[in-house]
């Protein structure tokens, strides 16, 4: 890769790479814009990532979601986290979510696959972000 890197535009293999890049780069253009559910899995994909940010600025009330101060050390520490109480969320809503699907398929609910596909673990109605928590075991 170096190799390739360091290559002048006159290296063959570099060329011949480069062809190759924009030929596989022009197909996937092609069936993007042929291909109306190569669209639409694309966007629901972007949808979840943008859901996951502002759950996580949800989250990160103080400073506006903004780190504003301190040293890389100190950031790092606050991004982990911040990390880890959006994945503390995630798991539990997934957690809760699965118990629904059982409780309501074993009432004999038809809970399709499909439409579970389509369920996000990102809700935050009922999480307060600035409240006591009980960690506790119990």
């Amino acid at each position: 890769m170096q190799r390739l890197a360091d290559a002048s535009g006159a290296d063959r293999l570099a060329k011949a790479l480069t062809g190759i890049g924009k030929v596989d780069k022009t197909i996937f253009l092609l069936r993007w814009f042929h291909d109306p559910a190569l669209r639409g899995a694309a966007g629901l994909q972007l949808n979840r990532g943008e859901h996951r940010q502002s759950l996580a600025k949800w989250l990160f009330f103080g400073n506006q979601g903004e780190f504003r101060e301190g040293d890389y050390e100190e950031i790092m520490n606050k991004a982990s986290c911040l990390s880890l109480i959006s994945n503390a969320v995630l798991v539990w809503n997934t957690i809760q979510i699965q118990k629904i699907v059982e409780e309501l398929r074993a009432a004999g609910q038809p809970v399709k696959d499909e439409d579970l596909a389509r369920v996000s673990p990102l809700l935050r109605a009922h999480v307060i972000p600035n409240g006591s928590y009980d960690l506790s075991i119990r």
